[in-house]
């Protein structure tokens, strides 16, 4: 039974930190701007310790209304695999705040 409230705590506590990550990353009008709103699945994806190939991105983002993969690129000014260091980097300089 404890250790079911300590996951419970862990679960809550990285639900709040992914949050507050998310808020300081995008604002709070996530939700009208596709390219941002493409950017926190993969913020998603990256914290839960997966980031997909561009194969997989496509994919998920026909079948879930995200900007395809050369739209992040062309947009972000960068190609797939920069983007994910570009956001690990942006993630690491949140946390340490």
């Amino acid at each position: 039974m404890l250790n079911i409230g300590i996951k419970v705590k862990k679960i809550k506590n990285i639900d709040e930190k992914l949050d507050k990550i998310i808020e300081k990353y995008y604002g709070r009008n996530i939700y009208f701007n596709p390219y941002l709103n493409s950017k926190n699945r993969l913020v998603r994806m990256i914290i839960e310790g997966e980031f997909p190939t561009v194969e997989e991105w496509n994919k998920i983002a026909e079948e879930e209304g995200y900007l395809s993969h050369i739209s992040l690129e062309y947009i972000g000014e960068c190609n797939w695999k920069e983007l994910k260091i570009k956001l690990i980097k942006e993630i690491k300089q949140i946390l340490l705040e």
